[in-house]
C-alpha cells in the first residue's frame, strides 16, 4: 500500500515537474540536439522591462498579456536560415491572448497554419501559439514550416484558453476571428463601445469573435465578470443607457454577451442563442518532452532514489 501511494506521488512529482521547469533555453537546447537545425549566432534576450528594445510599439500589450521573457535567435536547417523569436508567457491564457493580438484574418496574404494549438502565415512571418509560448518565425516558408513543426514536437503542455473563451459559441463562428482583451486598450473601435464602461476595474475578462449569420456579419462581445451579482449591475446600466436595445445583448448568470455591428433583431438572435454558461474547455495532448535523454536520465535517478525508500 505504501509503495503505491510513493510511486504514485513519485510520477505525479515527475509530470508537474516537467511541465514547470520547460524554459526557453530548454526548449532551444532540445532543438538543436534533437534535430537538423542549428543557432546561427547567440541569443538575444529580453524581459518585461527590456522588451521594448526588441517591439518598442507592442512592448505595452506583451506585458499586460504576461510575459516571462523572450529570446530571439537565428537558424539554420536543411532549407535556409529563419530568424526565431521565442515568447515564454506566464502561462497558456497569455500566450493566447498574445497570439490573438498579433493574428488578423483580414490581412491580405493571411492563411492559417497546422501547427501548435493555432498557427497562420503572412508572407514570409509565421505565427503559433502552444502552450505558454508563442512562436514567430521569419524566413523561407519551408524552412520555417519546418522549424515550426521541430519547436513543436519540443514543447511540453497544454493549450487552454481563458475561461470566457471558451463561452464563444461555436455556430456561425468565422474561424480565427477570436481575441481575448485583458485591459481597455484592446477594446478595438469598430465595437463601438466605452471601454471606460464594460467594468475593467472590476476584473471583466473580454473575449470577442466575429459571426457570420445569413451573408451578414457581426460581433459578439462577452463580458465574464468575477461574480454574478457584478454582471447584474452592468446588464442594469446597459438597460438604462440602451433600452431599446434588449434583443442585442444577454446575460447568462456572470456572463454578459453583447453583439455588435449589426442593428438586425434575427442575426443577434442566432448569436445569442448560443451563449451559455457551461464551460467549454479544450485543450491539446501533453508534448514530449523537454529531451528524451534528459527525461530518462531524471527518471532513472528518482527510480533510484525510491529503491532506497522501499
Amino acid at each position: 500500500m505504501i509503495r503505491s501511494w510513493f510511486w504514485g506521488l513519485l510520477c505525479t512529482f515527475l509530470i508537474t515537474a516537467a511541465l514547470q521547469g520547460q524554459s526557453r533555453e530548454s526548449v532551444l537546447k532540445t532543438v538543436q540536439e534533437t534535430s537538423t537545425w542549428s543557432p546561427v549566432d547567440k541569443p538575444s534576450s529580453y524581459d518585461e522591462k527590456t522588451i521594448q528594445a526588441l517591439d518598442a510599439k507592442r512592448a505595452p500589450a506583451i506585458n499586460r498579456y504576461g510575459l516571462t521573457g523572450a529570446t530571439v535567435q537565428n537558424w539554420r536547417g536543411p532549407n535556409g536560415n529563419v530568424r526565431l523569436t521565442l515568447y515564454e508567457m506566464l502561462d497558456a491564457t497569455a500566450a493566447y491572448g498574445l497570439f490573438t493580438l498579433d493574428r488578423n484574418i483580414d490581412q491580405p496574404g493571411f492563411a492559417a497554419i497546422a501547427v501548435g494549438t493555432e498557427g497562420f502565415r503572412i508572407g514570409n512571418r509565421a505565427e503559433f501559439w502552444q502552450s505558454k509560448y508563442v512562436v514567430r518565425l521569419e524566413g523561407d516558408k519551408r524552412a520555417s514550416d519546418d522549424l515550426a513543426r521541430t519547436i513543436s514536437q519540443t514543447i511540453l503542455g497544454r493549450s487552454r484558453k481563458p475561461p470566457v473563451s471558451t463561452h464563444l459559441p461555436p455556430a456561425n463562428l468565422i474561424q480565427g476571428s477570436d481575441k481575448y482583451v485583458v485591459d481597455a486598450s484592446g477594446i478595438g473601435r469598430e465595437l463601438n463601445l466605452d471601454p471606460q464602461s464594460l467594468g475593467f476595474d472590476d476584473s471583466v475578462e473580454v473575449a470577442t469573435a466575429s459571426y457570420r449569420v445569413g451573408g451578414n456579419k457581426a460581433r459578439l462581445v462577452l463580458l465574464m465578470y468575477p461574480t454574478q451579482q457584478i454582471a447584474k449591475k452592468y446588464e442594469d446600466r446597459w438597460a438604462t443607457a440602451a433600452p431599446n436595445d434588449a434583443a442585442f445583448r444577454k446575460r447568462v448568470g456572470a456572463l454578459l454577451a453583447l453583439v455588435r455591428g449589426s442593428r438586425d433583431a434575427s442575426i443577434a438572435t442566432a448569436i445569442l442563442d448560443g451563449v451559455n454558461y457551461e464551460t467549454q474547455v479544450t485543450w491539446d495532448q501533453p508534448r514530449p518532452d523537454v529531451s528524451l535523454r534528459e527525461v530518462i536520465l531524471t527518471i532513472f535517478t528518482f527510480i533510484g532514489i525510491g529503491l532506497l525508500f522501499t
